[in-house]
């Protein structure tokens, strides 16, 4: 190890952190209170369901394109810095947006700028803890920090200022995530040894199929919460700093998990992972489809390290653990299209008519969806065994 060594790894360690930090800093905004934007311009339930949804359904179509792309090249900040810079254009325009069509426009382009950089930000820091043995939880957990900072503040700031303000954070945290990404490492990974894509050599490899359902079923659980679990805590009567509260709780248990137990989670199957994500799941849900008792919701809130934060850890360990390096970005793309463009839009969408009729009781189709996952999480266990690698 040279002299420069540490410090590098060091400055590695605080950019990846950092990065994870500029993306949760919208996320903290936008999950807990972009539906509460929508209401507040008069829309209805349905029409709320869709412009959640409408983002993590381009993300199917985009997310592919530009990680394979990305995979090909062997670049994937480049893409990152474009992306991050039409998402903040996008957010300042729907300050003039006026129309549910407007709005449905400007919702597509924020699923083709903004949703691509989870993945291709994945792919590097994953590249990057692996070459210097840096610990993927500890550097992850600062962005769920971000996120409980976020949200938690963000209620403050509607408290005093009123819902127009939540353009002008998003558009802030944006600025922030630019100006991280340009500082972000650029490893330059072999191109893969195949021809053809790389997409479909992996929807046709039984394995990553099974992988799949555990993580897309583990993120289509979260439909009825991401889309309206702020909308109907208002309706009930909390102010925007208990819902900051709750959600903030939540991430907390998260952050506890990714610094205290995150290295050891790659001792662990994933498939062992998903099955104690889902029970979480199962319990969560039910609870939260049947009370709105301010301390129950509060009790079950830290079981987001269960259902989110594990199910992460899980499926974040399989690509690195399962998949090589060259199609790993196509990988992360195609985990992130599915479990959170497809299945998590869907459940959103869905979300929307169902919750108009009966309310917090949608909460009770997601424990269908962890039910699933944990289905898939035993097959797991039985088909992958520690070692295998998908060859290519």
């Amino acid at each position: 190890m040279t002299p420069d060594a540490p410090a590098s790894r060091k400055r590695t360690a605080v950019i990846l952190s950092l990065f994870f930090v500029g993306l949760f800093l919208i996320q903290g905004v936008f999950l807990p209170y972009w539906p509460v934007w929508l209401k507040g311009h008069g829309l209805s339930g349905g029409e709320i369901g869709i412009l959640l949804s409408l983002p993590n359904w381009i993300r199917i179509f985009a997310d592919p394109l530009i990680a394979q792309q990305a995979d090909r090249s062997g670049n994937r900040k480049t893409p990152m810095i474009l992306l991050a810079g039409i998402y903040i254009l996008t957010i300042i325009a729907f300050a003039f947006a006026d129309d549910f069509w407007f709005l449905l426009g400007l919702s597509a382009i924020i699923g083709f700028s903004f949703a691509p950089l989870l993945p291709l930000g994945t792919t590097i820091t994953v590249h990057e803890c692996k070459r210097q043995d840096l610990d993927y939880g500890r550097v992850r957990l600062w962005g769920s920090l971000a996120f409980i900072g976020a949200s938690y503040g963000a209620g403050w700031v509607l408290d005093a200022s009123g819902n127009n303000a939540i353009i002008w954070m998003l558009c802030a945290a944006g600025i922030v995530n630019f100006a991280i990404i340009t500082q972000m490492p650029n490893p330059q990974t072999d191109r893969p040894l195949r021809s053809g894509s790389s997409i479909m050599f992996l929807l046709k490899c039984p394995t990553f199929l099974i992988y799949l359902g555990c993580i897309c079923f583990a993120q289509a659980s979260h439909g009825t919460y991401y889309g309206f679990a702020s909308v109907h805590w208002e309706d009930v009567g909390f102010s925007h700093d208990v819902i900051g509260l709750f959600w903030a709780t939540g991430v907390a248990a998260e952050i506890v998990l990714f610094a205290l137990a995150g290295k050891y989670m790659r001792s662990y199957h994933p498939g062992l992972l998903f099955a104690v994500g889902a029970l979480g799941g199962i319990v969560r849900w039910t609870v939260l489809g049947m009370t709105d008792n301010f301390w129950l919701i509060l009790l079950v809130q830290p079981l987001h390290a269960l259902t989110f934060g594990i199910a992460h850890l899980a499926a974040i360990g399989f690509i690195a653990r399962a998949v090589p390096a060259q199609i790993a970005t196509s990988a992360q793309s195609l985990m992130a299209t599915l479990s959170m463009g497809l299945f998590l839009g869907g459940s959103i969408w869905a979300s929307g008519p169902i919750f108009e009729s009966i309310g917090s009781k949608t909460y009770l189709l997601m424990v269908i969806f962890s039910a699933l996952s944990f289905i898939f999480a035993l097959w797991l266990r039985r088909r992958w065994q520690e070692g295998q690698t998908i060859p290519i």
